[in-house]
């Protein structure tokens, strides 16, 4: 079908009718089911961008054949074609409806969630035809400006020359305003964000104790550490609390911390916390925990607990902060400080536990969450660096891009799946979504061990922007519990849906998504276990992390 030609400089003139059947080819595609439920603004926003995209091919698709045929339909079949294409419509939204409600309760059935009505999936209409026609606009705003200055510059040059030329200067001032939007977003986040970096979370109080960062005899100054540094340091658990679950005196955990305003540069941060960990003499510790913190530099309590109580207190936890932005920011912004504070902070502990004696050292154990498992893993190089230089290692909901997590994944054995794979036989790494995933293989697992926390569900670990136009091996190979089976990859669509999820990734039941707090005590049992350890103290340290207030 093919029709006449939208008249120049009518911005708002009526669509096209080959651009909007063509735009209502994606509809379902947008409503099919990715990883986790949607809510319906962002549903919306993503059937908006597809219908625009379809749009722009259907548009394309009739300029093409208009101008190799120059063939234009009668009005009669105009007419016809509208009713058919306005007909089709209002299928296409009743059939998307109901298999998007379909598809995503059986997502929600996955991840132990409520089913939902079809009314919520049917809101994300209008919005996604707000979203369309904004889209439309801009895209009719620059053709006329490519247009205007074709004419402009033809009154010179050859027409097709005057085109290309506004064509490029029109690109060159979309690609200008791009960057100036982007400068003014990361110039508006960072201001508000460090305002909020400044503020302290309500119950947190500077700690008395020398062994914390922030204290009175702390080389690190209360007000320098951050918003998250000063929820690590004030909290954790109390004596009485590792008295109690251990039935004997405990020792006065440490936890350093140094934040942003604390030292200039990644690396005189790492040298303060060195001097923090000398000061507070933590390499005679049992345990030595190298932290990398999330955007915020938030360290999850989750993770940061277990180990004190495991070892009645006689560890030591580091980290340093690189950023204040929330880590889908920082992923844009601040993936270089990660990796530099990582890379500065792991090699500066090691630097000094590798002086120590052999059989006085404590153990050495790196640990990551999210964009902290990226920031922490830039101090290694491959699999058998870690086993060279830690005791142990812990990462969950490690980012698609980290290293050497990637090569990891694209070196495992033969017949394991991306979701879950098998490297070297599983002697030293191991990946696991869930704890009874541990002993996958049955052979043995050596020390030092590596685990890898990944849930199928978790859009952090497989967002990727091959996903734009590869299909991943999670949906080509067999796919985890907790992905649907009427998951289908589409080229652009499952890269914005995917994208999309990431922003939801905690808002599912533990044990799904990027939630891996319930997983923690288990982790480090495996990892690194005291003596003496057994499966009931595991059990009985759980309940009390449950227990325990943790914000």
């Amino acid at each position: 079908m093919t029709e006449k030609p939208v008249r120049r400089g009518k911005m708002l003139s009526p669509p096209s009718l080959v651009g909007l059947a063509a735009g209502l080819v994606p509809v379902g595609l947008s409503f099919a089911p990715s990883l986790l439920p949607r809510p319906f603004l962002m549903q919306g926003a993503i059937t908006g961008i597809c219908v625009a995209l379809g749009y722009g091919i259907g548009v394309l698709a009739a300029w093409a054949v208009r101008r190799l045929t120059k063939w234009e339909p009668a009005p009669r079949v105009r007419r016809i074609a509208w009713i058919v294409v306005l007909v089709a419509a209002v299928a296409v939204i009743v059939a998307a409806d109901l298999a998007g409600t379909a598809w995503q309760n059986e997502v929600r059935r996955l991840l132990t969630m409520a089913p939902i009505t079809w009314t919520l999936p049917l809101q994300a209409i209008p919005v996604a035809a707000l979203m369309a026609a904004l889209l439309l606009i801009v895209g009719r705003a620059l053709r006329a400006a490519t247009r205007g200055l074709g004419r402009l510059l033809g009154r010179r040059l050859p027409q097709w020359a005057g085109l290309t030329i506004g064509g490029v200067i029109v690109a060159l001032a979309v690609v200008v305003l791009l960057v100036a939007a982007f400068k003014g977003f990361e110039a508006l986040t960072n201001d508000i964000y460090s305002k909020t970096n400044d503020t302290t979370a309500e119950g947190i109080v500077q700690p008395e104790s020398a062994m914390r960062s922030g204290s009175s005899a702390s080389l690190v100054s209360w007000e320098s550490l951050g918003m998250q540094g000063r929820s690590f340091v004030g909290r954790g658990p109390t004596v009485a609390q590792l008295e109690a679950f251990n039935g004997s005196p405990p020792k006065e955990p440490i936890r350093v911390y140094v934040g942003l305003e604390s030292a200039p540069t990644a690396e005189a941060r790492a040298a303060l916390a060195i001097r923090e960990l000398q000061r507070t003499d933590a390499f005679t510790r049992k345990l030595l925990v190298v932290m990398g913190c999330t955007g915020t530099g938030w360290i999850e309590p989750q993770s940061a607990d277990p180990p004190e109580y495991m070892y009645n207190g006689d560890t030591a936890e580091v980290s340093i902060q690189y950023s204040f932005l929330p880590s889908w920011i920082a992923m844009i912004t601040d993936q270089a400080k990660a990796t530099s504070a990582g890379k500065a902070l792991f090699n500066a502990v090691y630097a000094e536990w590798s002086k120590l004696p052999t059989g006085s050292r404590p153990k050495l154990i790196a640990y990551g969450l999210s964009l902290g498992s990226y920031a922490c893993q830039a101090a290694f190089t491959s699999a058998q660096d870690l086993r060279d230089r830690t005791d142990g290692a812990y990462f969950a909901g490690t980012p698609n891009f980290s290293q050497p997590w990637r090569t990891i994944e694209d070196t495992r054995d033969a017949a394991s799946p991306e979701w879950l794979p098998i490297y070297e036989e599983g002697t030293t790494v191991r990946f696991a979504a869930a704890p009874r995933y541990f002993a996958r293989p049955a052979g043995p697992w050596n020390d030092p061990r590596v685990l890898y926390l990944q849930h199928g569900s978790d859009p952090v670990v497989w967002w990727s922007p091959h996903l734009f136009l590869q299909r991943p091996g999670w949906l080509s190979e067999p796919r985890a519990p907790d992905v649907s089976p009427d998951t289908t990859w589409f080229p652009v669509v499952t890269f914005l849906q995917v994208t999309v999820d990431q922003f939801y990734g905690t808002t599912v039941p533990n044990g799904y998504g990027h939630n891996y707090g319930n997983m923690s005590v288990d982790a480090w049992s495996a990892i690194a276990p005291p003596p003496g350890w057994t499966a009931q103290k595991m059990r009985d340290l759980q309940a009390a992390i449950d227990n325990y207030r943790i914000e």
